[in-house]
């Protein structure tokens, strides 16, 4: 399986006093236009997906919709809980167990979820240092979910490195 892990783009602080959660948190006007330009980067790798699925929190979403929109295929985005920013590498390891029949899937979410997540694909610990960039992409290929043997690292890409390509 070829897994694209896509972190959200820039959202509206914490602090602002207009949330009412972290789960609440919009992309704020510069995340959208730098993920649009991200996801126009990626659609120049004419990178081929079966699914892409997204945390349940608004900025994941926005997010998710904006890539799947540009990459063409908003009819195969779906929602997927073990991506909310609360939960664990696990919990979305046993949720992609359910999606063994798929070949390429995009994961939308948050960090440190997402690096940890990669981490994990690369070398089965958490422990590894990786940093994922908003509305940067990190594209991991593994034999099985879960994996038995580390995956590889396919590449890499900033926002900023994304949207050279376009």
């Amino acid at each position: 399986m070829r897994i694209y892990l896509l972190r959200h783009g820039e959202a509206l602080s914490r602090a602002d006093p207009a949330i009412s959660s972290d789960a609440a948190r919009p992309l704020v006007d510069e995340g959208i236009k730098r993920t649009k330009q991200s996801a126009e980067g990626l659609k120049k790798l004419d990178i081929e997906l079966d699914a892409a699925f997204t945390s349940p929190w608004l900025r994941a979403q926005q997010t998710a919709k904006i890539a799947c929109d540009v990459l063409e295929i908003g009819e195969r985005l779906y929602e997927m809980d073990e991506l909310a920013g609360d939960r664990s590498v696990e919990e979305v390891m046993n949720a992609l167990v359910k999606k063994q029949a798929l070949k390429n899937v995009m994961l939308v979410g948050h960090n440190p979820l997402l690096s940890d997540l990669a981490a994990y694909l690369l070398c089965h610990s958490t422990s590894m240092q990786l940093d994922l960039k908003k509305s940067g992409v990190c594209a991991v290929e593994v034999e099985r979910v879960p994996p038995k043997v580390p995956g590889t690292l396919l590449w890499m890409m900033t926002s900023k490195q994304l949207r050279m390509l376009r």
